[in-house]
């Protein structure tokens, strides 16, 4: 009860034995919170709730009661909350800003130390200011939500690399003349790219006249395709 000395109404304050959020937690705010705060205004429309694709958020009770409540679950991808959540584009920052100013002039006031008991006061006029329909609108404009357009979140995406195909020598072409020839190839960027260079290797590997030269030259490119290989895969695992 010293936790929350300054008057809030219509907040709902919950926790957890570990201190994290917990799916009795994400049930009891989707049942006592968001649903009644939001069933009115949508009139028998459906309602969307996105979320980051934390576990908590997705069990059977919630699914369950979403369902039979209207209400669409939409799950961002991985990796991308700070791109496509309106809130982190739009609301955070300036709740931030605000709650740290109302620190500030608490400390101004005297006070040296800022407890659990303070965080009701400063919070709730740091909300006022910052959670407001202009940031939230701003929000779920800038991450291409609404209105929808894509091109706000992939303009400013890196590309990934262009896949290169590695020059090989052609059919017509006599293989002493294209060994002969110098070959100034593009760096593989794809297994098949790495597979390609490896075989092209290879191949000159046979013109060495030493036999012990040419075996050791096929043993490291060998290890060099295989350890390319490797980080290839690895690297498009990432990037799914």
């Amino acid at each position: 009860s010293n936790w929350t000395t300054y008057l809030t109404p219509r907040w709902y304050f919950g926790y957890s034995e570990n201190r994290y959020n917990n799916s009795k937690i994400s049930l009891e705010w989707l049942t006592r919170v968001f649903n009644p705060q939001t069933k009115g205004v949508a009139n028998g429309r459906p309602r969307i709730l996105i979320s980051n694709g934390f576990r908590t958020y997705e069990t059977l009770e919630i699914l369950e009661f979403s369902f039979a409540n209207n209400i669409i679950l939409c799950r961002l991808p991985s990796h991308t909350s700070y791109k496509l959540q309106p809130c982190n584009i739009g609301v955070f920052a300036p709740l931030k800003a605000a709650y740290r100013d109302e620190v500030k002039r608490l400390y101004r006031g005297g006070l040296e130390t800022v407890g659990k008991e303070h965080f009701t006061s400063l919070y709730k006029p740091a909300r006022e200011k910052a959670i407001t329909k202009r940031n939230i609108t701003a929000g779920w404009a800038a991450s291409g939500l609404f209105p929808f357009n894509p091109d706000r979140v992939l303009r400013h995406t890196p590309k990934p690399p262009a896949e290169s195909a590695f020059l090989t020598e052609t059919e017509s072409c006599p293989q002493v003349e294209v060994l002969d020839t110098p070959v100034t190839p593009t760096t593989p960027v794809t297994i098949e790219a790495v597979t390609s260079l490896y075989n092209l290797i290879k191949d000159k590997a046979y013109t060495l006249h030493d036999k012990q030269s040419k075996q050791r030259l096929q043993q490291h490119v060998r290890k060099l395709a295989s350890a390319a290989q490797i980080s290839f895969a690895k690297q498009t695992l990432l990037q799914d």
